[in-house]
């Protein structure tokens, strides 16, 4: 019989230890007004996985305050934007059906 590491009892000591140091945890819509950034962007920053770390508390998304802030710093450290362009090919447009106006169709 194996044993997995313990990352429940991992979580709880991270917990406890961020609490005792003053960290606080913000959901989804306070986290979004403290970065000033919409609910959906947060969102689909998460999706992306190119937004502040996360975590699920219950049902809902939950951000450690230390964690925005930092995400914040990265942000702002980079001048010209993000140098990865992740956002950009976040949704390639290769391989999806062109709509065609039906007016033009209609001409051809």
């Amino acid at each position: 019989m194996t044993t997995q590491p313990d990352t429940d009892g991992a979580a709880a000591k991270e917990y406890a230890r961020r609490l005792q140091a003053g960290d606080e945890i913000l959901y989804l819509p306070e986290a979004a007004v403290f970065v000033r950034k919409s609910v959906g962007t947060l969102r689909y920053y998460r999706h992306l996985g190119i937004g502040p770390r996360s975590f699920r508390h219950g049902r809902n998304v939950a951000y450690w305050k230390t964690d925005l802030i930092l995400w914040l710093a990265e942000e702002a450290a980079q001048p010209a934007g993000r140098s990865d362009g992740a956002h950009a090919l976040a949704r390639p447009q290769v391989g999806r059906s062109r709509k065609v106006d039906r007016r033009s169709r209609d001409a051809r």
